[in-house]
């Protein structure tokens, strides 16, 4: 009988463990995402450019790939829905892009470009409501 009562805690002990964990990751997934306001991967009509990755507040990917993610949302979101308000690419300097979408009552901005001191292009996604 002993040896049933100490299987039984060191099980209970194992579940506590696992779900501690569990609690852990969600919190922290949760507030990953708090300092933004529009999460690609949590929408079905903003496809992320592969090989971005979140940090912080920003999206980033080695390289110098601005151009690339320009052209990307560029043409791919009207076909999502959004309607294009506003675009400009720039190569003076480092390179880098603004973008402006609407889609009902929302507008989306998406700003990037290239930074050759670390060599990364930096991407950021903003949604408010339209203004009027």
């Amino acid at each position: 009988m002993e040896l049933n009562k100490r299987m039984l805690l060191f099980f209970v002990f194992i579940l506590l463990m696992v779900l501690s964990a569990a609690l852990y990751k969600f919190v922290l997934e949760k507030d990953r995402y708090s300092s933004v306001s529009i999460v690609p991967e949590h929408r079905n009509d903003l496809p992320l450019y592969k090989g971005l990755e979140f940090q912080d507040h920003h999206y980033l990917i080695k390289g110098n790939h601005w151009y690339e993610i320009y052209t990307f949302y560029r043409d791919t979101l009207p076909h999502h829905g959004w309607k294009p308000v506003y675009k400009q690419a720039s190569i003076e300097d480092w390179g880098g892009f603004m973008l402006r979408f609407q889609k009902g009552d929302k507008e989306l901005h998406i700003d990037g470009g290239w930074n050759p001191n670390v060599n990364e292009t930096e991407t950021t996604f903003d949604l408010n409501p339209v203004q009027h």
